[in-house]
């Protein structure tokens, strides 16, 4: 039996465009999640209002496109959460390998030192110029031996990586984990999702559990640019909205997890996915699971997907094409369900 946990989640970082007004000083535009919005030299200096009249005169256009990449940046989560399915992967039958070049490019030898006139006739400056060149040469000769060194180990890690994307991965359950693992850890996940899996002793079948964020770690608001002026409005999202992008959410990362492993795990023929929220239970305080849909997907089914439309696909009617357990009102109400249990995994094999 083989089991693995892995979690991720989307890094977010500050985003700060720049422009240049037409006397070359730099601009930054830093837009707060209260719809202020900050003006700064390369500094980090505020400007004042006669240097903000000044640029608004030179360089307006300028500014309001940078707003609008800043609201554009404020509301990609937004986007994302909705979209996480359109990266699902078309099933495979072979395996295949995408092999990576080793990223450190190689280091170049530092020209040496020409002799000058006074070390031509001045025997120490002479000595100097040499041992001068010959830490060159020592540093250089460290260095390459170094990158070589890591370019064996590396070359080596992508030996192995073939053989188990290639070989392995058809008989040994272990490879299979390594892979999935691997791949699932590399999916930027907007909100923090955690996926388990549980490969058993069939290299056929698999049940993953699905950890979901919280219908409250989703935004609940929209920044957008007035038309004429530069000033930034902060629109609350309807409560209708929000739950129905958490419904896309929910069931686009199943699409995506499924893509995983039909892509990576070409002997795999029948997968058991079940999602839930952690929560307490409320007789005993004690932590469990709500489960909110589990769904048996069969890769024969799995390829009636037309990969190449993801943007038009809408993930809950997708997981409605499979045998599907969940409890959901058409504005994305979630009531708890009970999941498949392992037993419908082995009663799908052989479809």
């Amino acid at each position: 039996m083989v089991a693995r946990r892995r979690r991720g989640a989307a890094d977010a970082d500050q985003y700060k465009p720049e422009a240049h007004s037409s006397d070359g000083a730099v601009v930054y535009v830093r837009v707060q999640e209260d719809g202020e919005f900050v003006i700064t030299d390369d500094d980090g200096q505020p400007y004042d209002e006669t240097e903000l009249r000044v640029l608004r005169k030179y360089a307006g256009e300028g500014m309001r496109d940078m707003l609008q990449q800043a609201c554009d940046r404020l509301n990609a989560d937004l986007s994302a959460l909705a979209t996480v399915h359109c990266d699902t992967l078309s099933p495979r039958d072979k395996p295949a390998f995408q092999s990576r070049a080793f990223p450190e490019p190689e280091p170049q030898r530092n020209p040496l030192l020409q002799p000058t006139l006074w070390s031509r006739i001045w025997p120490p400056a002479r000595r100097r110029l040499e041992e001068q060149n010959e830490r060159r040469a020592e540093q250089y000769t460290r260095a390459f031996s170094e990158w070589e060194e890591a370019a064996r180990a590396f070359n080596e890690q992508e030996r192995q990586r073939r053989e188990q994307e290639t070989e392995l991965v058809l008989t040994n359950l272990d490879a299979m984990a390594n892979i999935l693992e691997e791949h699932l850890g590399e999916i930027p996940w907007p909100r923090e999702t955690s996926v388990s899996f549980d490969l058993g002793d069939d290299a056929s079948t698999i049940a993953i559990d699905i950890e979901l964020p919280e219908e409250d770690a989703f935004p609940d608001v929209e920044y957008t640019l007035a038309a004429k002026q530069p000033k930034v409005s902060v629109k609350k999202i309807a409560a209708t909205r929000r739950r129905m992008l958490y419904r896309d959410y929910a069931h686009g990362v199943a699409m995506r997890v499924l893509g995983e492993i039909y892509h990576r795990l070409p002997t795999v023929q029948v997968a058991l996915i079940s999602a839930y929220v952690p929560t307490l239970d409320t007789g005993t305080g004690q932590p469990t699971e709500n489960y909110l849909y589990s769904v048996l997907v069969t890769k024969s089914q799995w390829r009636e997907i037309n990969f190449k439309a993801l943007a038009n696909i809408e993930p809950p009617a997708t997981l409605e094409r499979f045998e599907l357990r969940r409890k959901m009102t058409k504005t994305g109400v979630f009531k708890a369900i009970e999941p498949f249990d392992v037993e419908a995994l082995a009663n799908e094999v052989g479809i």
